[in-house]
């Protein structure tokens, strides 16, 4: 039996982790309670016709984003981490990923998008809405995610949080703001509210890290093709997680886009819980990371066991409150409890593939994490899409499983095949 003093000696050196991991779950959950009102506001406010376009132009955009800075966030909190005089060149390098990649990858979604995205009557009033929506769903996010990877590279999680919680609280307030007082109605009306709120934020953004130092405008070419992969890798994620939209998109009507899309958007917003969790300890895996994957293996198998322990809560949690779902969003979107009660369970299959790509990548091992997510992705985005087409939903389901459970199992094997390569010379030695 466990006294009161073996209680004590257990929780007290995991006193500051608990602490950092409550701040970052506290924060963003704020954020994501925010983002879930606003949420629920806009698509009562659009309906689910045009909730249904916005949801395909979102996933469009989420999938362009992954390519924008390539992996600018990742690449400066490593490198900062490790080394903290290397702020200005990682931000330098950054912030010149960011700039580059995003205008050239909005120039390519604009001309591809505008004849085939009819979301308004008017065809001048469809380049207005993709012009408020492109460049701020491909750019704004990864520079707010710079922004908040500055501040956890300096163990500054205070304001870190706040970035992360405060820009979803924003954006909620913005969407109360406009659909409940200014009575917003139209994709086209929110999309000028959506592109103003981002702009005044990055202003505040710029202002909050401007004190850190300027940035040394120079690109760092190890870092390119780092960066390179993990971007590739980002994508393929993306592509796996916004296929089914695109599937739906094709196979059904606006209108089930937007119900489904309204309950698949509060299963990603969900997985702030392992996020959180991964923001925390990431530090300390890429700092295991300069010991190679054997080092992050045996931190990944500790976290996994409080990632799982946090992650499957919170899918009982979403499965339990699921049939409220039209009572919040309305009678339209009925369909979205079902939604959410048959895909609450992918959160826990998330977070172990979250564990698991952490550690490949503080080790540096971003080839093998590339690879082998980036084909598990293919694999599964493939799946979605030929099963979604012959099946229509029930497909889709089955896919985002069979996905799931597939990218883990690989990505935990390569970590694991990767720590015993390492070790084996060690072993060698040693006998």
């Amino acid at each position: 039996m466990f006294n009161l003093e073996d209680i004590v000696d257990f929780v007290r050196p995991r006193l500051p982790s608990l602490r950092l991991l409550i701040g970052s779950t506290g924060s963003l959950l704020t954020g994501l309670v925010a983002q879930a009102l606003g949420f629920v506001i806009l698509a009562r406010s659009l309906g689910t016709l045009q909730f249904g376009h916005l949801m395909t132009i979102t996933a469009l955009t989420t999938l362009a984003n992954a390519w924008c800075g390539f992996g600018a966030g990742e690449v400066l909190r490593r490198l900062v981490s490790r080394d903290p005089s290397a702020y200005r060149e990682a931000l330098g390098h950054t912030a010149l990923m960011i700039l580059a990649s995003g205008a050239t990858l909005t120039a390519l979604l604009l001309g591809g998008m505008i004849p085939f995205m009819p979301t308004a009557a008017n065809p001048l009033e469809n380049l207005q809405i993709l012009i408020c929506l492109v460049p701020i769903n491909v750019i704004v996010p990864s520079y707010i995610n710079l922004v908040e990877n500055i501040f956890l590279a300096r163990g500054d999680f205070a304001r870190a949080n706040l970035v992360a919680g405060g820009s979803g609280v924003v954006r909620a307030l913005a969407a109360i703001v406009a659909c409940g007082v200014f009575r917003v109605v139209t994709l086209r009306g929110w999309a000028i509210w959506w592109a103003g709120t981002h702009v005044c934020m990055c202003v505040v953004c710029l202002a909050a890290t401007y004190r850190y130092g300027s940035p040394r405008w120079r690109v760092l070419p190890r870092e390119i093709w780092l960066g390179g992969n993990l971007a590739l890798s980002n994508f393929l994620i993306m592509l796996r997680q916004n296929i089914d939209v695109l599937v739906l998109s094709a196979v059904m009507t606006s209108d089930f886009v937007g119900v489904y899309g309204a309950g698949r958007r509060l299963i990603t917003a969900a997985l702030v819980v392992p996020g959180s969790f991964d923001r925390v300890v990431y530090s300390n895996l890429s700092i295991a990371g300069k010991h190679g994957p054997s080092a992050t293996l045996q931190l990944a198998k500790r976290y996994l066991v409080y990632s799982l322990a946090l992650s499957g809560a919170t899918s009982l949690l979403i499965f339990l409150v699921a049939p409220l779902t039209p009572l919040i969003f309305g009678v339209a979107f009925t369909q979205t409890a079902e939604v959410i009660r048959i895909l609450s369970w992918t959160v826990v299959s998330t977070a172990v593939q979250f564990v698991a790509f952490d550690a490949i990548n503080a080790a540096e091992r971003h080839r093998i994490s590339t690879i082998v997510s980036g084909v598990a992705n293919a694999a599964g985005a493939a799946m979605v899409a030929g099963l979604g087409a012959a099946y229509g939903i029930i497909g889709v389901y089955a896919a985002l499983y069979l996905s799931d459970v597939s990218r883990g199992a690989a990505l935990w094997s390569a970590l694991i095949l990767m720590a015993r390569r390492q070790d084996r010379p060690t072993n060698q030695d040693s006998g």
